[in-house]
């Protein structure tokens, strides 16, 4: 039994002296951002689709160099992103 339910003894709780009071309003949900500001804040980014088709074809050893790059290149995108 919680601390607001009357006990078991047929006693109900006194009524409060306050009126109630409505909930207070949620702040406004961020809308997301616009495509165009996307497409342009990636628009100077490299596209390494053509590199990542060719990866499958390359020896191993050419393939963890190329993977390796375009990895040191995206991390060092996130991290001037970040801030």
């Amino acid at each position: 039994m919680s601390r607001n339910e009357p006990e078991a003894t047929g006693q109900q709780a006194p009524p409060s002296g306050a009126p109630e009071r409505p909930a207070a309003p949620r702040p406004p949900v961020p809308a997301p951002p616009r495509a165009d500001a996307a497409m342009s804040a990636s628009h100077h980014l490299t596209d390494h689709a053509d590199e990542l088709a060719e990866i499958g074809r390359m020896p191993l050893e050419e393939r963890a160099a190329a993977l390796s790059a375009i990895h040191e290149e995206l991390t060092a995108v996130l991290h001037k992103a970040e801030g």
